[in-house]
């Protein structure tokens, strides 16, 4: 039977009421294949990077600036562009993006000096900045809130799948074909992936209903699709987005990130994202160059940053699944403490064991890969629906900090003269801050509670496990 709803419908509670249905489908497809362009293109570097090396005679400390120039890109793209999809919506900022990244992914595969692909590496990376928390803004506002932290960490997948066709690719290309078909590959991909989203992907039905002015036409057309339910009338349609759509600039927005109790917490999710995306994008980058000084063949080398990615791919499932039983923080805690032991026995093995090696690696990336899906999750149970895509997009871009500093580091510690098992040491022992850093994200919900309390804040239960009752409750 037709669905009926009282005049005035709010958006929020429209979209919790729904079953998940083909339409929904539809929409994560298609974030998720943005988020899998994203892991193709971010880690293609460190797939070449020992193609790039040889054929462009460079020195191995030179890699990490090259490494890091799309990462500053990212950060950029996050901080900055990021803010246009609060302004103009999601869709117009992912097709652009993606098309955006796919043009100069080509023009990095012409090349010719370390120059010219710093440049064009800076250049991807403005896109690839805003691809990820506009993707993950766009999931969590078309998904009914007791699904939304399991789809949101699942959504994650599409950057981890990304990574590993990108190494298991580039295994086979880069000696076939040489470096420059990679970026090749992956631009075409994305333009073909951008056209996808023009012709499928709708608006934000959050977005609409708060921009939108009455008689709200395009919001109900995504709402008929949404519910299978096409006679639904036009209604006059609410969004708690709407105020802070219409209200002050961007830097007004931000701060209600520290309003009401949520400083704390908006610190923590920073140094959290800081601290694993510093660990992520050293291993990404270094692992194949790192493996392959220790005296491993290329192609070897090249296979061992797959098997880091494909490490992601049961920790993102099965922490997508867990975090409905157990609370997320908890499961965080002691998969970052796994992952820096992890970190520390490639270091141990290196020269010794190629199995353990192997193995060691795949746990470092069910930890660090697949933690960063738990903590890009975190980030949408954190805060409420008024102010989640300016968190969620600034925690990334904060965090783009530290996947700046990870290949930076690197190559800073090897022009040092350190070897390569203590340069794994180190990165083991950055495990740390991520541990401390969801502890003190507890404290920090712990806050929000007693603001919510007592300044009537809303919607605190965002905090809470996807499983949890109603009643508001920390993630730890």
């Amino acid at each position: 039977m037709p669905q009926t709803f009282p005049e005035r419908v709010s958006v929020q509670a429209f979209v919790d009421d729904q079953p998940l249905a083909r339409y929904h489908w539809r929409i994560f497809t298609l974030c998720a294949l943005c988020l899998v362009f994203d892991g193709f293109d971010a880690q293609a570097m460190g797939f070449v990077a020992p193609g790039v090396r040889e054929s462009l005679h460079l020195p191995a400390a030179s890699l990490g600036p090259i490494f890091s120039a799309s990462l500053v890109g990212m950060l950029f793209g996050a901080l900055v562009l990021g803010i246009l999809a609060d302004r103009i919506g999601r869709r117009p900022v992912l097709i652009v993006a993606l098309a955006f990244c796919g043009l100069t992914m080509v023009v990095t595969a012409g090349a010719q000096s370390a120059q010219q692909l710093l440049a064009a590496r800076f250049m991807t990376g403005l896109g690839l900045g805003t691809l990820l928390p506009t993707a993950l803004a766009m999931t969590a506002e078309f998904s009914p809130k007791r699904y939304r932290s399991t789809i949101v960490m699942l959504m994650s997948l599409g950057l981890v799948s990304g990574a590993v066709v990108g190494g298991v690719l580039a295994s086979w290309v880069v000696p076939a074909f040489g470096w420059q078909a990679v970026f090749l590959l992956a631009g075409v991909v994305s333009l073909i992936g951008a056209l996808a989203l023009l012709l499928l992907m709708p608006e934000s039905i959050q977005f609409l209903a708060a921009t939108e002015r009455a008689p709200f036409e395009r919001t109900t057309r995504v709402a008929r699709a949404l519910s299978g339910d096409l006679t639904l009338a036009r209604l006059h349609w609410f969004s708690e987005r709407a105020a802070d759509t219409q209200a002050g600039d961007a830097d007004a927005r931000v701060s209600r990130l520290f309003r009401n109790g949520y400083a704390l917490t908006t610190f923590s999710l920073w140094l959290l994202n800081f601290a694993n995306l510093l660990d992520l994008y050293f291993l990404s980058n270094w692992l194949p160059t790192l493996l392959k000084e220790a005296g491993l063949p290329l192609r070897t080398a090249v296979i061992a940053s797959a098997v880091l990615q494909a490490g992601g791919i049961p920790a993102t499932v099965l922490l997508g699944f867990w975090t409905r039983r157990v609370a997320l923080g908890r499961l965080l805690i002691g998969n970052f403490i796994a992952g820096a032991l992890a970190m520390a026995v490639i270091g141990s093995v290196v020269n010794s064991s190629v199995p353990l090696l192997f193995a060691a690696i795949f746990v470092s990336g069910f930890c660090v890969v697949g933690g960063q899906s738990g903590v890009n999750a975190l980030g949408a149970q954190c805060y409420p629906a008024r102010i989640r895509s300016t968190g969620m997009g600034w925690a990334s871009g904060i965090g783009r900090f530290g996947s700046v500093a990870g290949p930076i580091l690197g190559g800073a510690l090897l022009a040092l003269g350190w070897g390569v098992r203590p340069v794994f040491f180190g990165a083991a022992l950055a495990g740390a801050l991520s541990v401390a850093a969801v502890l003190l994200l507890g404290l920090g919900a712990r806050v929000i509670r007693a603001a919510g309390v007592t300044a009537g804040v809303d919607d605190v239960g965002e905090v809470a496990p996807a499983s949890a009752s109603r009643t508001p409750v920390p993630p730890l």
